[in-house]
């Protein structure tokens, strides 16, 4: 409870002001199409399955790294054909995963690695990119420390079950688990685009195509392999492996040009100027930690930018550009 947003956010946004609309899903936000703003969202409600437009000076996205790509392809107008702020074909590129691979080794000893919080201990040592390794980037190293439930799954993943399993689990003790954060490379091919297929609102679902690169594989293998011997090193009596995947961003990356990018450095759609992003999906690279605070401070960021007034100024300043940027076109 300590951690739910229910708890930390949510009563004190309600005290402000923010109405809650459980159970809708959005179809889209819809356009003007003589001045290119977003006038709302159309939304659909699961108990009758009604379309409603909610009206809005500024309009905020936080569907993450599927969802938001998927409806700014799906908010296609005559003024915008292929999507919202996909006027360069960038909606939805650019999807990254970190490697997470997990490596457990027992003991004779008991351990009790669920005592007390779970520790976490981070090493950066292989964080940057070394030449002699032979690939780009690299991979933190942290502790892990499943709790029960949690190493079940790490057992069932390496392909135990039944009575194998079971032994697993009445050793617990004995076992104590790190594992990596690898910085896997953004690449334009690996995407969210509309599926042929359509949910219960008749919108198309999401498609992922994701394919690890060469580099992507050489930084995995190398990192398992470290982990591996931070294990036998420490004389562990066996070793247990699970390649993971962990943390997925990006999709709708932020950047300095729209030619390359979905939005600019204070989260606006380039070509929607009142319509923002506030979630992970901005990532323009992952890096080697959780995303998570990265993410947080981007969304207060963006928070006090529109409380502040400051995202209305940055409103008119654009549309004045826009203006000149026509006005200069026609001479």
């Amino acid at each position: 409870a300590k951690a739910s947003p229910y708890v930390t956010h949510l009563p004190d946004a309600l005290a402000h002001g923010v109405e809650v609309r459980a159970n809708c899903m959005a179809l889209q936000v819809e356009i003007e199409q003589d001045s290119g703003r977003a006038r709302g969202v159309v939304y659909a409600t699961e108990s009758d399955g009604a379309h409603r437009l909610q009206r809005a000076q500024y309009v905020a996205i936080a569907g993450y790294s599927i969802e938001t790509p998927r409806l700014l392809l799906a908010s296609s107008s005559p003024r915008f054909p292929h999507g919202l702020g996909n006027n360069a074909d960038q909606v939805g590129r650019y999807v990254m995963v970190q490697g997470a691979t997990q490596t457990a080794g027992r003991w004779p000893h008991e351990l009790r690695m669920y005592k007390a919080p779970p520790p976490e201990i981070s090493s950066e040592q292989f964080y940057e990119t070394d030449p002699d390794r032979g690939f780009t980037r690299g991979f933190s190293v942290q502790t892990v420390s499943p709790l029960p439930i949690g190493w079940a799954e790490h057992v069932l993943a390496d392909g135990h079950w039944g009575r194998a399993l079971r032994e697993y689990m009445r050793d617990y003790n004995h076992w104590a688990t790190i594992g990596v954060l690898n910085e896997l490379l953004a690449h334009p091919d690996n995407r969210i685009t509309l599926a042929d297929e359509t949910d219960e609102y008749g919108q198309p679902v999401a498609r992922m195509d994701y394919t690890l690169s060469d580099n992507d594989k050489a930084n995995m293998a190398y990192s398992t392999k470290v982990i591996t011997d931070i294990l036998h090193a420490a004389d562990a009596q066996d070793v247990l492996t699970v390649q993971r995947f962990a943390h997925l961003i990006g999709g709708a990356r932020m950047g300095s040009s729209p030619e390359h990018s979905v939005v600019d450095a204070n989260h606006r759609v380039w070509a929607v100027p009142n319509l923002f992003l506030a979630d992970g999906s901005v990532c323009p690279t992952q890096g080697a930690a959780n995303p998570a605070l990265t993410i947080m401070a981007l969304a207060s960021r963006l928070a006090q930018r529109m409380a502040s007034g400051a995202a209305m100024v940055d409103d008119v300043a654009a549309r004045i550009g826009r203006t000149r940027s026509v006005a200069g076109s026609r001479r």
